[in-house]
């Protein structure tokens, strides 16, 4: 990764928190990119959590962080938090995606933090995916340009919006949900209430899940070998790795996935007309086998003024929300 500083010179510090479904992630940033320590916590999704708990939690990784070795004598600029759910500008999480979760009531997320923490530090808070995009826009493979559109795939599906140089957040704080993008108006209505959204055709889960349906159906693949029998171990992580052996089925679920990211992203383009789209997340990091489907696509239904910018695989991996948390202390 290349540390050279976008945003002045080096020699400050931040907190970077990545509050997602499954993972809590915390690390000490310096404003070149680069992270000086790192904690990883595993954690139940959303609602089936108790909120105080996760609340802990997450106090007591950023406090670990804070006194830790290599933050000592350092002075910070703040905390910067990257959290799933929908975030208003105020640093409210006001809604959920998860199904089960709802009705849901307001978690003031800023407010808590800075009560518990004790400190006179600011915290910042946007949605997970924007951290991860604003990492990537400043650090990583949007770098250098003024128009970024970052999509992340993984359990569900996200994204982020770099317009001019600055992190879009819309009017109530919760711009870039890619997932909800429209690509069946005669598909099903997901949990969120959005027909036929790209969230339920080319996430992680929905590769699955995908997998899982075509093998009770009858279809013949390795996949349920390599899941040693059990079909509620088809995954997407082995439906790659299927596709990559050959298999004909896993290989034409990732095409139909990638398809519809495809369509996603050429309408994304002529909306917000980028300099790049960066994907990441975990499904991204298959690289080019789902990649490239889905540049085929953009190539095919993108007009060619739009379809020009380049799509390409983020670069900051599972530091992406911490380093993008941590820049929103550094405007």
């Amino acid at each position: 990764m290349d540390t050279s500083s976008p945003v002045g010179t080096t020699g400050r510090y931040a907190i970077g928190v990545d509050r997602g479904g499954t993972n809590l992630r915390v690390g000490l940033v310096r404003n070149d990119g680069k992270v000086l320590n790192f904690l990883r916590r595993r954690r139940p999704f959303g609602g089936r959590m108790d909120l105080d708990h996760a609340l802990s939690d997450l106090v007591t990784l950023i406090r670990e962080v804070m006194d830790s070795r290599e933050a000592s004598g350092l002075t910070l600029d703040g905390i910067g938090i990257a959290t799933d759910g929908h975030v208003d500008e105020n640093g409210v999480i006001i809604g959920t995606c998860i199904p089960g979760d709802r009705p849901w009531t307001p978690v003031p997320l800023r407010a808590i933090v800075e009560q518990r923490l004790a400190i006179d530090i600011p915290v910042h808070v946007a949605v997970d995916s924007q951290g991860a995009a604003w990492g990537e826009y400043l650090y990583g493979a949007g770098r250098g340009t003024r128009h970024m559109v970052c999509v992340t795939i993984g359990t569900g599906i996200g994204g982020g919006l770099v317009l001019d140089g600055k992190l879009f957040r819309g009017a109530c704080g919760s711009a870039g949900h890619v997932g909800f993008i429209s690509v069946d108006m005669h598909g099903r209505r997901c949990p969120s209430g959005v027909m036929g959204c790209v969230e339920d055709y080319a996430s992680g889960t929905a590769i699955g899940k995908a997998a899982r349906g075509a093998l009770e159906d009858g279809g013949q693949s390795t996949m349920l070998r390599l899941a040693g029998g059990n079909l509620e171990a088809v995954r997407s992580e082995l439906v790659f790795e299927a596709a990559r052996g050959g298999d004909v089925l896993a290989r034409e679920i990732v095409e139909d996935a990638a398809y519809a990211l495809g369509i996603a992203v050429a309408s994304l383009l002529h909306v917000v007309n980028p300099d790049v789209v960066v994907i990441g997340g975990g499904v991204a990091e298959q690289g080019d086998m789902f990649l490239d489907p889905v540049r085929r696509t953009v190539a095919e239904y993108g007009m060619p003024n739009f379809a020009k910018a380049p799509i390409k695989q983020a670069e900051l991996g599972d530091f992406a929300g911490v380093i993008g948390g941590a820049a929103l202390c550094w405007p």
